[in-house]
């Protein structure tokens, strides 16, 4: 019998309603952390996190990048969902300006995942909920 397909379901948070997805990482110490990131496909990055969580799961530094938002600064965070098959270190960014700005859609947004982690399975949604699978 195959593998049934493992899937993220998620109801569209916010105002405006936005698509969203519940990550889970370890951090420096192996503690699990789980935390909910705005849907952005129109990201080049793979994360961007408020600079606290980002200090938080730093694995190993990583490059700092300017964007429209301003600076950038890159670490090396371990994502850890094996449901997905993931098990990787990603290389993250921090700035707290994105993380406010997504923060004031939805207080538990913390950030953002964008294309580069999306394109790890398939993704999509509807005008309720946004899901990810494997």
């Amino acid at each position: 019998m195959p593998n049934s397909p493992v899937e993220q379901r998620n109801p569209h948070l916010g105002n405006p309603v936005r698509p969203w997805l519940k990550l889970r990482f370890l951090d420096a110490y192996d503690a699990t952390i789980e935390v909910a990131l705005l849907a952005d496909t129109g990201c080049p990055f793979a994360l961007i996190l408020g600079q606290d969580l980002l200090d938080k799961l730093e694995r190993m530094p990583g490059n700092i990048r300017h964007s429209n938002t301003g600076f950038l600064y890159g670490a090396w965070v371990r994502l850890v969902m094996p449901e997905f098959g993931f098990d990787h270190d990603v290389l993250a960014y921090g700035n707290q300006d994105v993380a406010s700005g997504v923060a004031s859609d939805h207080p538990s947004f913390q950030g953002l995942v964008g294309l580069p982690l999306l394109r790890l399975g398939e993704y999509g949604g509807n005008a309720n909920e946004f899901w990810f699978r494997r």
